[in-house]
């Protein structure tokens, strides 16, 4: 079942950042096992069934991977980022087999972003980046920007407050007629955003 595939991709990127992950054995692991599986649920279903089921399965891992890229407590260094970068590599090569390349571009954007989000280096380009995800992810809080600064090594305490500062304006300010923002497919799944979700909301309005 789906419960079943979401458990393996849950187990495997709680692995993030161990050797294992770090050499590519998780994500390989991950889309392997879900290649067995859709070879077998393919036999049982009719295409259009089956193509939602990948989509949902495509869905779900962006999810467990955003959360766990969140919650894990190690600094995000040059090998981190490449290694993200390389699973997104992996997730597009396979789910492509099965779904359009637009609809698979569409949830895997997400990962670049936050890839991109975590190696920015000044103010600005922290901005510009969160900026443009809000365009294609409305919903994406602030907080996610906090906990990316928060696995950066060497940037000043005053700086990242700044950073922080910065993007829950432009939150705050895409809102159209103060309204929150259209739920995307991640960030009202991703379970370490849920806790903080009612404090920002009374913070902001």
């Amino acid at each position: 079942s789906l419960k079943h595939l979401i458990i393996i991709s849950e187990l495997g990127f709680h692995l993030l950042h161990v050797p294992e992950w770090c050499e590519g054995q998780v994500t390989e692991y991950l889309v392997a096992t879900f290649g067995d599986y859709f070879t077998d649920v393919k036999m049982y279903i009719e295409e259009r069934s089956f193509r939602r089921f990948v989509e949902d399965c495509l869905e779900e891992t962006v999810i467990v991977y955003v959360d766990h890229l969140l919650i894990q407590r190690n600094y995000i260094k040059e090998d981190t980022i490449e290694r993200m970068r390389l699973d997104e590599e992996v997730l597009m090569d396979f789910f492509r087999e099965y779904l359009t390349v637009s609809k698979v571009e569409n949830r895997v954007r997400i990962m670049s972003d936050l890839r991109e989000l975590a190696s920015a280096e000044s103010l600005d380009t922290f901005t510009l980046i969160y900026t443009n995800i809000l365009e294609h992810q409305p919903d994406c809080p602030p907080e996610v920007v906090e906990k990316l600064v928060g696995l950066r090594e060497g940037i000043p305490r005053k700086d990242a407050k700044e950073v922080v500062q910065e993007c829950k304006e432009i939150y705050e300010n895409s809102f159209v007629d103060g309204n929150p923002p259209k739920a995307g497919f991640v960030f009202p799944k991703v379970k370490c955003l849920s806790a903080s979700k009612g404090y920002l909301w009374r913070k902001l309005t």
